[in-house]
């Protein structure tokens, strides 16, 4: 998908029609609790939006050790399996308290990379060169990870952390803060300027007042912007006027 440039006259209609798409996952769903339905519409649309990713997934550590959700592709899973069966590897890393809340392989087959001796031949072998993770538990919660990663080697620039980083954000809302994000939805959806803002959007793109408002708070995420500050560039700017030109 092309990258459309933040701040130009055209980008916010166009930059909310492509998360309108993701949140509205017009293919099959699989069977299973919401939430997991909602974690694997996150790594699917990851994969499609963060330049350069070629496979997304999440891993988790509780009690039972480090956990696989919502792989991708069934490739994620293995690679999973195999980190929680060595106890070494980039996931690992990322969970593992006091290290950095982020991690970049630029390519697993460099002969200076000798951090995972097993895992990084292994992910190599599976066609897998480069990776970005984000640790994203919030205090004293589970740790969690949000992983990309790409058979091409030095993948992830700058503008690929940053879109990545909107999409670790957004996982640890779904993982983490569920209850806490509902009575967030429920209070900022009583101001007028959000609740014009989300009729707006449903017109617009066809989607009902939970994607709405899932959808804004995406935008704000990805823009680095205030969400009643959105609402208000949507009930004026562009969006409205092209829902009006239709």
């Amino acid at each position: 998908m092309d990258t459309v440039p933040v701040g130009s006259s055209d980008s916010m209609p166009a930059v909310l029609a492509q998360i309108a798409e993701r949140i509205t996952d017009r293919g099959p769903r699989r069977p299973g609790p919401r939430s997991e339905q909602l974690l694997e519409q996150l790594t699917v649309a990851a994969v499609a939006s963060v330049p350069g990713a070629t496979y997304a997934g999440l891993t988790m550590r509780d009690g039972d050790g480090l956990q696989s959700r919502a792989p991708s592709d069934p490739l994620i899973a293995d690679l999973d399996r195999l980190q929680a069966e060595w106890a070494e590897g980039p996931c690992v890393t990322t969970l593992t308290p006091g290290t950095s809340s982020r991690l970049r392989v630029p390519d697993f087959a460099l002969p200076s990379e000798q951090r995972w001796p097993r895992f990084g031949p292994a992910a190599v072998e599976r066609g897998v060169r480069s990776l970005l993770s984000f640790a994203m538990a919030p205090y004293e919660a589970p740790s969690g990870a949000l992983n990309l990663y790409s058979t091409v080697p030095d993948a992830f620039d700058e503008t690929a952390q940053a879109i990545a980083g909107a999409f670790a954000t957004q996982a640890a809302v779904l993982v983490y803060g569920a209850t806490a994000v509902a009575d967030l939805e429920q209070a900022l959806t009583t101001r007028d300027v959000i609740g014009q803002a989300k009729g707006i959007v449903m017109e617009r793109f066809g989607l009902d007042d939970h994607q709405a408002f899932n959808l804004l708070v995406r935008y704000s995420q990805h823009t680095n912007t205030k969400l009643h500050d959105v609402a208000r560039e949507v009930t004026a700017g562009p969006v409205r006027r092209s829902r009006s030109q239709r």
